[in-house]
């Protein structure tokens, strides 16, 4: 087959006629997106705080594109459905793309970047930049806060990002039985707004090297947040000596973690599992086959921990059997109860961000040759999210998309049919009359619209 486009589209007749297609529309996009994008980005300041973080090593001679209009056409294009950096190559002449980088929309001269410039920007990016770029993130976070919180939950979790060539620390894991990395997400656990994100290599983390992590984070949310209550959520393979640690020496900081069965552990839990078998027993005799959970704590030091901390035991005994678990906290309250099925669980719903980021922007898509350059992709995707987030947070508030999923965004709201019109002082964009959300892209616009804008002191 050939490679070129075909100049005709031939579909079945309809209501008696012939049916044909081109690719003659001129004026025309896909994509209202990158609008609507830009129009989040000018309240909160995403891009022009990450364009602040990287420098731009390149002789000013042969820069057409800035560091900032690259980043801004990379991430516009990943919130809108187009996570392949080589989608560029169509897309740079895009109106709607165009106008959402600042640009006017049909000038010959003033084309957007190109997948190869995509590609340079990516693979350029030094340990430095993927540092200060992490650091904006959390910076772009607690800017977010008009004043500072009484309590801020953080979420921690890694995730399994598949590799699928022979990129640069991608290693064998034995839990997920593949060959990937495992970046680290920081979530608010209670808005799911990402605080960072950190790629790391496919091995299992270590205590020193997650602790090390988080006494960066902290500390940047400390300076703005000085007298925060912050709790910090995992489960177990947080559970370490040298992360506890370090947040048990914070002021006004707490943590809850999964924690392992071990010998020890279950010794002290018997006396509560044998009540909660009874209790199975007695409902089985009444014809009742629900399992049962019964909630207990106690004080537990292992060996490496240096000092005893709080355990709560959640005895479960089910059809299948026992199903002991534990969660260790710096907590003095509530009760275990509380503290289990309101405070620990809630934290699941990292889970359902991660899947935002990785099946709906594509945040697994780390397929750079480099290690550094999949660091900085991952920021890209990261930013998309950060951009949804506060659209469906912030903006689409009280709307049938307020607790919507980035797919159904950009699948209700991006993808519409456009004419885009230059004339010689304005921009008409001409929409479908059959168009069913016109009521939400209006109250949508609206909102956007009358919003003061941030600004950004890159200093």
């Amino acid at each position: 087959m050939s490679n070129t486009t075909p100049t005709q589209l031939r579909f079945d007749p309809s209501a008696g006629f012939t049916v044909r297609a081109d690719f003659e529309g001129g004026g025309l996009s896909s994509d209202l997106g990158p609008l609507l994008l830009r129009g989040v980005d000018q309240q909160i300041g995403l891009t022009a705080r990450l364009a602040a973080a990287i420098d731009d090593r390149r002789h000013p001679s042969y820069v057409q594109h800035s560091v900032r209009d690259v980043l801004t056409q990379r991430v516009f294009q990943i919130g809108s459905g187009y996570e392949d950096g080589n989608d560029s190559n169509s897309l740079r002449h895009d109106p709607m793309f165009r106008l959402g980088a600042n640009r006017k929309p049909f000038d010959p001269e003033d084309a957007l970047a190109s997948g190869a410039t995509i590609s340079r920007f990516e693979h350029a990016a030094t340990s430095r930049d993927v540092y200060r770029a992490s650091q904006a993130m959390v910076e772009q976070f607690t800017a977010g806060y008009a004043t500072p919180p009484k309590a801020l939950v953080i979420d921690l979790d890694h995730s399994e990002d598949q590799a699928h060539g022979q990129q640069p620390l991608a290693f064998y894991n034995g839990y997920y039985r593949s060959t990937c990395y495992l970046p680290l997400f920081v979530f608010d656990g209670l808005s799911g707004a990402l605080i960072t994100a950190v790629l790391r290599p496919g091995k299992r983390p270590t205590g020193a090297e997650n602790a090390m992590i988080m006494k960066r984070v902290l500390k940047l949310i400390r300076r703005r947040f000085p007298d925060t209550h912050i709790l910090v959520r995992g489960d177990g393979h947080f559970s370490s000596p040298e992360l506890m640690q370090l947040i048990d020496g914070m002021p006004n900081t707490d943590f809850i973690f999964g924690l392992g069965g071990n010998a020890n552990l279950l010794r002290s839990a018997e006396s509560t599992l044998k009540q909660a078998r009874a209790l199975y027993v007695q409902r089985q005799a009444f014809g009742e086959n629900r399992s049962v959970r019964l909630y207990e704590e106690f004080e537990y030091a292992a060996g490496s921990w240096g000092k005893s901390h709080r355990v709560i035991l959640k005895a479960e005994v089910m059809a299948q059997g026992d199903n002991p678990r534990f969660v260790v906290t710096s907590m003095n309250l509530p009760d275990p109860h509380t503290i289990y099925t309101e405070l620990y669980c809630a934290r699941g719903n990292a889970e359902n961000f991660i899947k935002h980021l990785k099946c709906d922007l594509a945040a697994d898509r780390t397929s750079c040759t480099t290690f550094l350059a999949n660091c900085m992709r991952l920021i890209l995707h990261c930013a998309a999210y950060v951009l949804h987030q506060q659209l469906r947070t912030e903006v689409l508030q009280h709307t049938e998309l307020a607790s919507a999923q980035p797919a159904s965004v950009i699948l209700k709201l991006f993808k519409v049919a456009t004419q885009v019109k230059q004339y010689k002082d304005r921009v008409i964009l001409h929409l479908p009359s059959a168009y069913p959300f016109k009521h939400l892209l209006w109250q949508l616009t609206e909102r956007l619209y009358l919003s003061k804008p941030a600004r950004f002191n890159s200093s």
